[in-house]
């Protein structure tokens, strides 16, 4: 019933639109802290965001497949000093796992991610792949242009092939948590259909639940994993239907729902759901991971450690 009220209401109030702006934005400007200790978080050059071209120049003058590495003052990032080391050729040869942030960019929530992959042991290549403009007051146009949004898709999309082709036969998985989780999606969209990728693990995702998953099922090979959480009433309930979703739906987001398979697909369609879309609800025994279902609770080391790093490959698995 709060669902169906929800969807069918044509009313958007602006109280719900103002909170979930203050409470994002004194959330993201919470993310921003000190360098680690004994490291100088500004030694490297500054990242470019937008360019027409997946590959930087390493500090050996090599080129790189990534789309930037460490950041420095005063970008979103810029306190952390690990972005190089998650990148090393040793790691580079493993693999490769996109981390996609949320509408805020770069932030301590998807830092949060990958270290947790490193405290699972997880041996590939790490990414956060900042989608945004780099400017979190802008996180607004980063929900609302999905234009701009599938542009950045393709250019994600680009790098992973890019990344493919020089390290053929290497696990590529995606991680993707709120906004990052649609932009996974828009990215595996855009893959040629002979460059799939291995895993998608999508937390919190700013989707439509009914969005048609079906091409981007087609570009994994193990399909995608959805954490889902009803608990996340602020941003993907709340938020999602006053503001819309990646995919500028004014609805509760498959983030708290979770997907449902479109009324419309054939008997193929339906079969790729079945088999290839894994969701997987908040559940009690999360708590002990310090997850507590909330928006930002799926993105912590301690949970992405415990519950996501044993969904990608080379890692044990635990359902």
């Amino acid at each position: 019933m709060g669902v169906a009220f929800f969807q069918g209401t044509p009313v958007r109030p602006m109280a719900p639109v103002i909170c979930w702006f203050l409470c994002g934005s004194l959330l993201h400007v919470g993310c921003v802290g000190g360098p680690a200790p004994g490291r100088n978080a500004g030694s490297s050059p500054a990242a470019h965001r937008d360019v027409d071209s997946v590959e930087t120049q390493n500090n050996d003058g090599t080129t790189s497949f990534a789309h930037h590495v460490r950041r420095t003052f005063p970008e979103q990032g810029w306190w952390c000093s690990e972005f190089e080391e998650w990148l090393s050729p040793e790691r580079v040869d493993k693999g490769y796992t996109i981390v996609l942030p949320g509408i805020e960019g770069t932030s301590c929530h998807n830092i949060s991610i990958a270290r947790g992959l490193i405290d699972a042991g997880y041996p590939a290549a790490i990414e956060v792949r900042d989608w945004t403009t780099g400017h979190w007051p802008l996180w607004p146009y980063h929900l609302m242009a999905l234009q701009r949004n599938k542009r950045q898709a393709q250019e994600i999309a680009a790098q992973i092939v890019e990344y493919q082709n020089r390290h053929p036969g290497r696990p590529v998985n995606l991680i993707g948590h709120s906004g990052g989780a649609a932009m996974a999606v828009l990215a595996l969209e855009a893959l040629p259909d002979d460059h799939p990728v291995t895993q998608v693990v999508l937390l919190a995702a700013a989707l439509s639940p009914k969005y048609d998953l079906t091409t981007a099922l087609t570009h994994t090979e193990k399909g995608i994993d959805n954490f889902h959480s009803w608990g996340d009433m602020g941003y993907l309930v709340v938020g999602t239907f006053a503001l819309g979703t990646i995919d500028r739906k004014h609805t509760i987001s498959a983030g708290a729902s979770g997907f449902q398979i479109p009324d419309n697909l054939n008997e193929l369609g339906r079969e790729r759901y079945i088999h290839g879309l894994h969701q997987v609800s908040y559940r009690l025994s999360m708590l002990r991971s310090l997850n507590f279902g909330g928006h930002f609770s799926p993105a912590n080391r301690k949970f992405v450690a415990e519950w996501v790093a044993s969904r990608l490959d080379e890692m044990p698995r635990r359902e």
